[in-house]
């Protein structure tokens, strides 16, 4: 499974979360369809932050499509949940690419763990999508998702890897909800747990290859389909 497949399959849960939001209503059944989204783009930043050519350029593309989005996303977020405080998607994955890039290159070990964990938490301080469980995830994907080559741990040691990852994945998917158990039913947190876990799937199955190359369109589409949304929920609903 090519990164392209990858990033459609992130695009396409998103949007269904997010018209989730728009037309129908915060919590639908499209909203549990896109638990599968964010975990997918944390998988594909890294990726990405092993691939690219200029690391500072790509962190740049992320910053500036953090700014262009944020108005977009705070509108919906207002119309949809009466939030505008949130930071989207972009600035979590911003976030992300930071604790990685400490990770690599502080030399100090206890420095290094200080700073990873003071950028975590300043996930949810900034009140960026996902919070700190977002940039988290990011880390825990870096170190050890399988599928990735020459990064993260036990490189030598695959089958201890892939028990590690699939545990701490699904642990870290209960620990998504903890602060939904007692406004939800049981069911809905089984469900979204399993929708949040589900892209661990997808992740082992990456080939390595890259697919085609639509990276702006990728880009793009998020600020985009947020502002489609906003008109449809005001004009004509």
């Amino acid at each position: 499974m090519s990164s392209f497949v990858l990033k459609m399959i992130a695009i396409i849960t998103m949007f269904c979360d997010h018209a989730g939001d728009a037309i129908v209503g915060y919590l639908s059944i499209l909203n549990v369809i896109g638990r599968m989204a964010f975990p997918i783009f944390a998988f594909q930043l890294v990726i990405g932050y092993l691939n690219t050519r200029d690391l500072k350029k790509y962190a740049t593309r992320l910053g500036l499509f953090a700014l262009i989005s944020q108005i977009p996303f705070s509108l919906l977020m207002y119309i949809c949940r009466a939030d505008i405080f949130t930071l989207n998607i972009f600035f979590t994955l911003s976030l992300g690419i930071l604790a990685l890039v400490v990770y690599d290159k502080m030399q100090n070990k206890y420095l290094k763990w200080l700073f990873i964990i003071l950028i975590i938490f300043l996930g949810d301080l900034a009140k960026v999508d996902y919070g700190y469980w977002g940039v988290l995830l990011i880390l825990f994907i870096y170190l050890f998702c399988p599928s990735i080559k020459n990064a993260g741990l036990l490189q030598d040691k695959k089958a201890i890897k892939y028990f590690i990852f699939i545990t701490g994945y699904f642990l870290l998917c209960i620990l998504r909800y903890v602060e939904y158990y007692n406004l939800l039913p049981i069911t809905w947190i089984c469900t979204l747990i399993f929708f949040t876990f589900l892209p661990f799937i997808f992740m082992l199955l990456y080939n390595g290859k890259k697919g085609p190359s639509l990276k702006y369109f990728f880009y793009a589409f998020y600020p985009l389909h947020l502002i489609i949304l906003c008109f449809i929920n005001l004009v004509l609903l």
